[in-house]
């Protein structure tokens, strides 16, 4: 399978953070995924960040880039984030 996104080797148990300004609009565990968050950039840009293990915000809250999401795993961490318009 080919992949949509960028995947990041992550340091074990370090801060993911915001790639940008957004809105969350999701944020919790997914289908195999791990923890996830969903930001809403406006003009139809979302932004996804897969394999989270504990999260630092909640649906609603507006975050800046670089404000903290979450933690990545302890055990070789994989984080893949995904940009999206119009939902592709």
């Amino acid at each position: 399978a080919r992949s949509r996104g960028l995947t990041i080797a992550a340091r074990p148990g370090g801060q993911i953070i915001a790639p940008a300004d957004g809105r969350v609009v999701f944020a919790g565990d997914y289908r195999g995924y791990g923890k996830i968050v969903i930001l809403d950039h406006g003009d139809g840009w979302t932004s996804l960040v897969t394999g989270l293990i504990g999260l630092s915000t909640s649906v609603g809250e507006i975050v800046d880039a670089g404000s903290p999401l979450g933690r990545a795993g302890a055990n070789r961490p994989r984080i893949m984030v995904e940009l999206r318009q119009d939902g592709r």
